[in-house]
């Protein structure tokens, strides 16, 4: 029985993990609150779920608040932008939807079609910027070109993201635990397709010790 409640044991592992997840949970949801913030903590949530979640590296709040500090700037330009040109399409597809009384022809595919490009570059440019140090232009390049290439994740990508902003909306009344859980369960689901994409685009950084040894930086284990 004592072995079981060790602070090694796998028990008290996985409870480690699933109260790590909760709490990286809340710390999203609280600083996504002014809304303007949402891109920054996206950035912030996915450092943080591979960083400490996967890698058992850091503090759940300290690794996000680094992250969340030091992209700041970058992410919520990011967030603006994507919430601008969102909100464009959307606008877009009600007018020509309203002038063709109803009716969806060739203008309303190709509005939609947009949209569905910048919900999928949106899907890679916060992982991408939470790893590497790149200009926001290079960011939306790098993600499109992601996106296009990596179809067979990019479809995973947007049906879960979306998948799980509904679970938060409609699930929120008959289970509100569903909140404490699913930003960063399901960005921890996410990172398993995503490190195997970020990866191919990584270069390897390797530093000796003094002994000798061949230090691997933490994201490439």
């Amino acid at each position: 029985m004592r072995e079981i409640f060790s602070s090694d044991s796998k028990l008290m592992k996985v409870l480690g993990k699933l109260f790590d997840i909760g709490y990286l949970s809340i710390v999203f949801i609280v600083f996504s609150l002014p809304v303007i913030t949402i891109g920054a903590s996206l950035t912030a949530l996915y450092y943080t779920t591979v960083k400490v979640i996967r890698r058992d590296r850091g503090y759940v709040f300290q690794e996000f608040f680094r992250s969340f500090r030091l992209n700041f700037l970058n992410a919520t330009v990011l967030w603006l932008i994507q919430l601008l040109l969102t909100a464009v399409m959307i606008f877009n597809v009600s007018v020509v939807v309203a002038d063709n009384g109803g009716v969806v022809n060739f203008m309303t595919g190709a509005y939609i079609v947009m949209s569905v490009i910048i919900y999928a570059v949106a899907c890679y440019a916060y992982p991408v910027l939470s790893r590497f140090e790149m200009k926001k232009r290079q960011i939306v390049r790098l993600s499109l070109y992601m996106a296009v290439k990596h179809i067979y994740f990019t479809i995973p990508f947007i049906a879960l993201s979306l998948g799980t902003i509904a679970a938060i909306v409609f699930l929120v009344p008959l289970l509100p635990i569903v909140p404490l859980v699913a930003p960063a369960l399901a960005s921890l689901l996410y990172s398993y397709m995503m490190e195997i994409v970020l990866k191919k685009y990584m270069r390897t950084e390797k530093t000796t010790a003094q002994d000798g040894e061949v230090i691997t930086q933490w994201y490439e284990e």
